[in-house]
C-alpha cells in the first residue's frame, strides 16, 4: 500500500482541464491488461444445488476478517440474512419462494457475490485507478487509492461495492485473490458442501455450464461477461436477478465520466471567477482609498 491518496491530492489533480483530461484518459486504460499465459478463472454457481446452509457466507466473513451483521427478514417471501451486500458482507446466500408448473412452491437459492466482470464499468470510472482488473478474473482495488467519490457504486448494476463509513473507503469481494495467487480455491468454494459452487478456468466453467442441462444461464454475456457464472432451473428474473445488457456498460461510463468531467470544468470556472472577483473588489478598495487621500 502506498500514500494515501487524499481528496486534497485529487482535487489538485482535477483543478484543471489538463489534468482532468490526463486523468480520466489514463483511466480509460486500466482494461489494457497485461500480456499473461494466465487463463481467467470464473465460478460456477448452481442454485438447483444449493441448500441455503451459508457455508460461503460464513467462510468468506472468516477467510476476509470480516465482522458479522445483524440478521433480519425483508419481505414475507424472501428470507435473506444480511439482506444485501455491505462494507462487512462480501458473500450471501439469496433465498426465493417460486412458483413452478401447476402452482407448486418451491426455494431457489443463490449464492451472491462481486460478478468480477470482464469488462468493469467500476474499474472504468474510478478517477484515482484504486480499481483494477487483474489477468487471474478478480476485480481488486487499493484503500490507500480510494477517495470516497462512490463513482464505482453508482456504476455496478448489481450493487456490489459499498462505501464503509467509518474507514471512508469502498469494500467489496475480491474473489479470494490471495488464495488464488497461491493456487487454492475461493474459501467459499473450499466450503460449499453441496457441490453448488465449482472453481476453474472460465471456458471450462462455461463448458460446464453449457453441459448442465439448466435452461438458464446468466453471467455469460450480462455486461460483456463476467467471472460468476450461475445456472438454474427457474428464469433469474424469478429469482430477482436484474436483467442486464450484454454489451460492456461503455454508454454508462461515458456518460458517468462526461458528468464527472463536467463538474470538473464548473468547479474550474468558479475558482477563476472567484479569483477574478476577488481582484476587482481589491482593487476597488484601492481605488476608493486613494481617492480619500487625494481629497
Amino acid at each position: 500500500m502506498g500514500e494515501k491518496f487524499s481528496r486534497r491530492s485529487f482535487l489538485k489533480t482535477v483543478g484543471t482541464g489538463f489534468g482532468l483530461t490526463t486523468l480520466f484518459v489514463t483511466s480509460d486504460k486500466t482494461k489494457n491488461l497485461p500480456a499473461t499465459t494466465t487463463k481467467p478463472k470464473a465460478m460456477l454457481i448452481d442454485v438447483r444445488k444449493c441448500i441455503g446452509c451459508k457455508a460461503c457466507q460464513i467462510a468468506c466473513k472468516v477467510w476476509n476478517k470480516l465482522p458479522a451483521e445483524e440478521t433480519r427478514i425483508i419481505t414475507e417471501n424472501e428470507y435473506v440474512n444480511p439482506p444485501s451486500f455491505s462494507a462487512d458482507t462480501w458473500c450471501y446466500v439469496k433465498f426465493s419462494e417460486v412458483k413452478g408448473k401447476e402452482g407448486i412452491i418451491k426455494w431457489r437459492m443463490a449464492s451472491l457475490r462481486c460478478m468480477h466482470c470482464l469488462e468493469p464499468t467500476c474499474v472504468s470510472v474510478c478517477p484515482t485507478k484504486a480499481l483494477k482488473k487483474l489477468p487471474e478474473g478478480p476485480v481488486v482495488y487499493d484503500p490507500s487509492r480510494c477517495i470516497g467519490c462512490k463513482y464505482c457504486v453508482e456504476a455496478c448494476p448489481w450493487n456490489v461495492p459499498h462505501f464503509d463509513e467509518e474507514k471512508k473507503v469502498i469494500s467489496k469481494c475480491v474473489f479470494c485473490v490471495d488464495r488464488i495467487k497461491a493456487g487454492m480455491v475461493p474459501a467459499c468454494v473450499a466450503n460449499c458442501q453441496a457441490g453448488a459452487l465449482q472453481f476453474g478456468d472460465r471456458d471450462e466453467i462455461l463448458e460446464k455450464a453449457h453441459n448442465s442441462g439448466a435452461p438458464y444461464i446468466y453471467g455469460e454475456k450480462e455486461a460483456g461477461g463476467t467471472s460468476m457464472i450461475f445456472v438454474s432451473d427457474v428464469p433469474f428474473k424469478e429469482l430477482g436477478f436484474p436483467e442486464v445488457s450484454s454489451k460492456p456498460m461503455e454508454t454508462f461510463k461515458s456518460d458517468m465520466l462526461t458528468s464527472i468531467a463536467s463538474v470538473g470544468v464548473i468547479a474550474t470556472i468558479i475558482s477563476f471567477a472567484g479569483y477574478f472577483a476577488a481582484k476587482f473588489l481589491r482593487r476597488k478598495e484601492e481605488i476608493s482609498k486613494t481617492l480619500k487621500e487625494e481629497k
